[in-house]
């Protein structure tokens, strides 16, 4: 209670406070003690408090979050679980996102089983469809809420009931005319007078107003509406009925001739709309100054103000309302005699209306589907019934399970206790190790270097062999290129090594620093073609000799080059800009990407520090760079932000005084080269087109592309491959080819393996296939992450690749026993034949179209893939997969089957069972019977009779 107390005490003081930002302060501690006392009241009133806070500050979308927070806290509240569902779904009606709103406002009358409540929720989809000019839909909504209250004594006379007639009215009027609107109306003003409800009278008196003004009795019209707008005026009360009374006085005023004193009236309902912050008002206030300015041929305001309206309906995405107001454009564009404006404005038109009718599919497909729910759920209650006393004698085991739970839990108590002192005692092991690990790089460095040596020379021998043929030679190539760049890792580890050590020098020489950069930086422009990036060298022209390690040089340039390329991503740009200036030379290297982090900022220079699990690499390259670059009396600096440029600037000094004195120095005798030999990269490999239709598809997935073509080579005499350099491409692909198998790494940049093998295993055109994922991770953690995304198989690196290609095998050999099951058994349900519930779900699809039109002879694949929505060639690929036949071989083998069906048990004559079941040629249909079934359809008959 005393909890409570404070709590209440705290939102109250946070209420007074006139600093909001201390006000939202005291809202959230409020809350956060709510959540911790599980104090309801407090919870629903904090959360609309900060939800109310935050649109006041920010906009709509962090309200509804606020609320949908409140949701989650309050899910065990039915009342306070309804409120909140009701508030987003106004929101997003006030915001013109009717298919979020309709679907909150239906689940707060699931939710709720009071009266009052399931009556409000119907008025709240009534205000909606309003909102939407569907005053049709309107109409039933609010009959069905007035329905509620009528029958309930409670609320047979309420203001509730009052509200809804008022509605009921207004829709009448729009679809049935003034004389039967004036039913409701009159019902409407008749509750508010008996309930002494005096606002609502007025409100009332605004839609009888409007009705007196259709019928010509304007002086009578004028005189309810002044009389309503001076209460309103007065009393405040509510926004929305000032200015709906100031907008209709407008009309009313514009019909009897005051143009000026109208014009006031509309203006005023505009800036009415503003203050309101409720778009769709600001919307219709636009556009009823477009109509005025066009009815009083005010043309240019005019189009202005309908041209604003159009643009604050594009951002809200409200095709209808765009719709009416571009037509209203087209009109005054003709009245104008402006005829390619209007020419112009109608092509908006029907584009428009195209996006209008495509939301209309969607939302008959979702009012589908919510049938199909209800339906759903009606089969769940049954089932749950049936297990309740399952459940009830489970609870009963579980609380004979609790005793032995609270001993468990002490001996867990005891054994984390443990492992907290045995934690101090390894984070104390720790420390000492690292005095261990510079020894241990140097040693197993060296210790890499013997075995690398012995793997290289047996190597270059085979390359230099004349009898090997050019596919081998390529592979040999390739093995000889990355046994380099594990050469190239381990010198950098033993460099880092020396630098700890103290054992590293600068071995000095005098030549021209900025002829090396630049020869450097030309050897990237190859790599930075093939992957579309903009790349730009700006190196000084300069003769001066200067002193410098050239090795060192070499390695800080290259580094950072190769770190701009591989993170900068395709179509992006790299710079390289490099001068000597007061004995110094400065360099700097741009590029655009994703950017860095505050955090990934601060430890870029740290070993095998990694900005994310995604990117490849040891870690040691930059910490490599920033040790050589301090080694040279310089310093280097980073600057980047998220979504922006990164650029790494570094100067080193070029003045041999300033180095120590044991530093070796060798003074150059020859010019420095401009072709500098640099690591070579395999190309990029095009696929060719298949030679073998019949042979499996194989969709290879690798951004290394040395590996991607080493795993063609393998694949390409038993399989057609197809080859992808990233997920994201490897994705399309896929949606294109609908391959049998797929192969793919998990980190690659743009989209990595489990982010594909997520998508195509939730998308119904490619759940079916299967996906084997490679990676150099072979923790079980992540092989739980690939087989969790829907992956088939999972092998790690380095692998085998006879275990690799008998994975395949067995895989593609698995779908196909699948498709003999299938077309050997007569009836086979999606279930059975399935592997994934998209891939039932795709064939209870088939199964439905099929059901409507398979006897249609007419029935062929193109109306097949339309159907189902797939094109051609993905529907013949997915048919394929599942049950090894293309789509119009599976509609003849449907037919078939059916024919068989007619067979058994009618007594229908066999030639027009041909008919019966789509076939147009008997001749055609018993040949194709035979084919299947080896005996003619007479025979058959004769068999099963």
């Amino acid at each position: 209670m005393s909890d409570s107390l404070s709590i209440i005490a705290l939102i109250e003081e946070g209420e007074k406070e006139s600093d909001t930002i201390l006000q939202l302060q005291k809202f959230e501690r409020a809350l956060i003690l709510s959540r911790k006392s599980n104090f309801n009241y407090g919870m629903y009133t904090l959360h609309k408090r900060i939800a109310e806070w935050k649109k006041e500050k920010y906009n709509t979308d962090s309200t509804i979050s606020q609320y949908k927070k409140g949701i989650k806290d309050l899910s065990s509240s039915k009342i306070y679980n309804y409120n909140l569902h009701e508030l987003v779904g106004l929101e997003y009606t006030k915001n013109g996102k009717y298919d979020s709103a309709l679907f909150y406002l239906d689940k707060s009358i699931k939710i709720s089983n009071r009266i009052d409540l399931i009556g409000r929720s119907y008025m709240g989809i009534g205000n909606m469809w309003l909102q939407k000019y569907d005053y049709s839909k309107a109409f039933i909504s609010y009959t069905t809420a007035d329905s509620i209250f009528e029958n309930s004594p409670k609320f047979v006379i309420s203001k509730k009931r009052a509200q809804v007639n008022n509605y009921l009215g207004f829709c009448v009027r729009k679809t049935h005319g003034d004389k039967t609107a004036l039913k409701y109306f009159n019902i409407s003003k008749k509750l508010y007078l008996e309930l002494n409800n005096t606002f609502g009278v007025q409100e009332v008196n605004i839609a009888i107003a409007q009705v007196e003004t259709a019928l010509g009795n304007f002086d009578s019209a004028l005189n309810l509406l002044n009389e309503s707008i001076d209460y309103h005026q007065k009393h405040a009360q509510e926004a929305n009925s000032y200015s709906y009374s100031v907008i209709v006085r407008g009309f009313l005023l514009v019909k009897m001739g005051k143009i000026k004193d109208a014009e006031k009236d509309y203006k005023l309902y505009y800036d009415l709309a503003v203050d309101s912050k409720n778009r769709f008002y600001q919307i219709r206030g636009l556009t009823y100054l477009g109509d005025f300015y066009t009815n009083t041929n005010q043309f240019q305001k005019a189009i202005d103000y309908f041209k604003s309206a159009i643009k604050e309906c594009q951002d809200l995405n409200d095709f209808n309302k765009e719709l009416k107001i571009t037509e209203a454009l087209i009109k005054l564009y003709k009245k104008n005699n402006d005829l390619s404006l209007a020419l112009e404005a109608y092509d908006n038109y029907i584009a428009i209306q195209k996006k209008v009718d495509e939301k209309d599919i969607k939302e008959k497909t979702f009012e589908l589907e919510a049938k199909y729910q209800t339906e759903k759920k009606e089969q769940e209650i049954t089932l749950l019934k049936s297990q309740k006393e399952i459940i009830e004698q489970q609870n009963r085991n579980q609380k004979n399970l609790m005793l032995g739970g609270i001993g468990i839990t002490t001996i867990a108590g005891l054994f984390l206790f443990f492992l907290y002192r045995n934690h101090q005692k390894t984070n104390t092991k720790l420390k000492e190790l690292d005095a261990l690990k510079s020894n241990f790089f140097t040693n197993i460095s060296h210790e890499f270097r013997t075995p690398l040596t012995l793997i290289t020379s047996p190597i270059d021998d085979m390359i230099s062999d004349d009898t090997i043929s050019d596919k081998k030679r390529q592979q040999f190539t390739v093995a000889k290129q990355n046994s380099n760049r594990l050469l190239e890792l381990v010198n950098q580890i033993l460099d880092l090594s020396k630098i700890d050590a103290g054992h590293l020098k600068l071995y000095l020489q005098q030549g021209n620093v900025l002829q090396l950069v630049s020869a450097l930086s030309e050897s990237f422009s190859y790599s930075a073609k093939q992957k579309n990036i903009r790349y730009t060298i700006d190196v000084e022209q300069s003769s001066e000799a200067v002193w410098y390690d050239k090795d060192a040089v070499e390695k800080i340039t290259i580094n950072l080059l190769s770190n701009a390329l591989k993170y900068t991503p395709e179509n992006g740009t790299v710079s390289c800009k490099a001068y000597v200036e007061n004995n110094r030379l400065f360099l700097t290297i741009k590029n655009s990407g994703k950017g860095l982090t505050s955090y990934e900022l601060k430890n870029i220079f740290e070993r095998f520090y990694q900005t994310n699990d995604q990117n490849q690499g040891s870690g040691i390259g930059l910490a490599l760079v920033k040790e050589l670059v301090e080694l040279h009396n310089g310093k280097i600096e980073v600057q980047s932000k998220p979504n922006g440029e990164t650029s790494f600037s570094l100067n080193i000094s070029l003045d041999k005084k300033r180095f120590k004195k044991d530093t070796i120095l060798i003074k150059s005798k020859t010019k420095v080269e401009s072709g500098v030999p640099l690591y070579t990269s395999a190309s990029i490999e095009e696929d060719e087109e298949f030679k073998d239709s019949d042979l499996p598809i194989l969709l290879i997935v690798e951004d290394n592309n040395d590996l991607r073509s080493l795993l063609k080579q393998s694949f390409e005499n038993n399989y057609n491959v197809i080859t992808a350099p990233n997920g994201k491409i490897g994705v399309e692909l896929a949606l294109e080819h609908i391959p049998d198998l797929i192969i793919s790494d998990i980190m690659m940049p743009e989209k990595d393996g489990i982010t594909l093998s997520e998508e195509l295993k939730t998308d119904e055109r490619s759940a079916h296939i299967p996906i084997i994922l490679l990676t150099a991770k072979a923790e079980v953690e992540s092989q739980y992450k690939g087989i969790g995304t829907g992956a088939d198989d999972y092998i790690s690196k380095p692998f085998d690749k006879k275990l690799l290609a008998l994975k395949v095998e067995k895989l593609i050999e698995s779908r196909r026993q699948l498709q003999l099951r299938y077309s050997q058994e007569l009836v086979l349900l999606p279930k059975d034949i399935a592997m994934t519930n998209l891939d039932e779900k795709f064939l209870e699809k088939v199964q439905l179209s099929l059901d409507q039109s398979l006897t249609d002879p007419s029935f062929n694949v193109t109306e097949f893939s339309e159907a189902v929505g797939m094109s051609r060639m993905q529907l013949h690929r997915k048919l394929k997969a599942l049950t090894g036949l293309t789509a119009s071989e599976f509609i003849r083998s449907q037919r078939l089957k059916l024919a068989t069906e007619f067979l058994k048990s009618s007594d229908i004559n066999i030639s027009q069972i041909g008919y019966s079941v789509g076939f147009n040629d008997h001749s055609y249909f018993a040949k194709c019977f035979k084919e299947v079934y080896n005996c003619s359809p007479t025979d058959y008959a004769n068999k099963h009779t």
